[in-house]
């Protein structure tokens, strides 16, 4: 099977990075074939790889990183091709600017467009911002990840602003569940298992991205 997903957002700091390594790995321990994909010119994914392997050089990489130069339209198609050809899914953690002509491409080629978000105000405003861009780029459906939620209930009217959110945001794409503001959920490996704490943080929002996946 192969299903290009991408994990995207404008809005900085939602954890675009941490879920798509903890997605590929998901994916893995699912026994799925997956290949995690760097697009961030920060490259941070790919960094953080090369700093884990410098400190266990021995240990051994439960699936392949690519990066892929998004300043060159024509060699960035032309890696997507060879990507799209892969009995794998490929997960990229992808930059949010929309500015940038060449994501387009990106977007374009997408079957699934993750996009990791809080229910803070600016969040929100950011997320609908993106999504209406987005629209415009491509007809991947959508799955929003409300990520590093904090489950404390809070104030009646920020429960009712989450609750419309949630409204909202469901007839636009699809909502997981929450993946709850946690200690385990911010650290990630691209080398080592998720540990039992992260597993069970993430498995049910995960699970319902796989379904959208198989569709």
């Amino acid at each position: 099977m192969n299903k290009i997903i991408l994990f995207s957002n404008i809005k900085g700091g939602v954890g675009k990075t941490t879920t798509s390594a903890h997605f590929t790995e998901y994916l893995t321990e699912k026994g799925l074939s997956a290949i995690a994909v760097d697009a961030d010119l920060q490259a941070s994914l790919s960094r953080h790889r090369e700093r884990e392997l410098e400190a266990d050089p021995e240990q051994q990489t439960p699936w392949e990183i690519v990066k892929l130069n998004t300043l060159d339209a024509n060699k960035l198609k032309s890696d997507l091709k060879k990507l799209r050809q892969k009995d794998s899914i490929i997960v990229i953690d992808c930059p949010g600017n929309l500015n940038d002509n060449n994501l387009s491409i990106l977007y374009s080629m997408a079957d699934v467009i993750v996009i990791p978000m809080s229910y803070d105000v600016d969040t929100i405003d950011a997320t609908g911002i993106f999504v209406s861009v987005i629209s415009q780029k491509s007809s991947a459906r959508l799955v929003f990840l409300p990520n590093r939620i904090n489950t404390t209930e809070g104030k009646a009217h920020e429960r009712e602003m989450r609750e419309e959110t949630i409204s909202i945001l469901g007839k636009l794409g699809t909502v997981t569940p929450r993946i709850k503001q946690s200690v385990v959920i911010k650290r990630y490996s691209t080398i080592y298992p998720l540990d039992k704490y992260q597993y069970a943080a993430v498995e049910h929002a995960f699970d319902r991205i796989i379904e959208e996946i198989n569709k």
